[in-house]
């Protein structure tokens, strides 16, 4: 599997296309690492738009600037987008990103990543 590791991210991609986003333990994330990451997902998925499984399982910290470049990409970059987590910062940031005018990307947030996968499959055009 291929995999690109950015600065806060191990990015790879699977037999069906999904690319996994899996958030390193401990990292601070602003603007910048957000755009390096989306940037990553689009070269790995050699797409326009993608779809996106993101493991945000692992402590860690996202500034207000990083929270609006998500959001910000979630309706340009990608088809839909599911977060595997049960932290409360997490469903905090989930509720955040879910309140977007003219959303037109879905986001859902799992707690069993294989659930994520299906969820996710039902938007992948074959």
């Amino acid at each position: 599997m291929k995999k690109i590791r950015t600065k806060t991210d191990e990015v790879s991609i699977d037999e069906h296309g999904i690319i996994h986003k899996k958030v390193i333990e401990g990292v601070h994330i602003c603007r910048e690492e957000v755009l390096e990451t989306e940037e990553a997902c689009a070269k790995l998925s050699g797409q326009d738009k993608y779809l996106v499984l993101v493991d945000a399982t692992a402590l860690h910290t996202m500034t207000p600037e990083g929270a609006e470049a998500l959001k910000n990409t979630l309706d340009t970059k990608r088809i839909a987008t599911a977060i595997l987590s049960d932290k409360l910062g997490i469903r905090i940031l989930f509720s955040y990103l879910s309140n977007r005018e003219n959303a037109s990307a879905p986001l859902e947030l799992f707690n069993d990543q294989d659930e994520a996968i299906k969820w996710l499959l039902q938007f992948k055009k074959n």
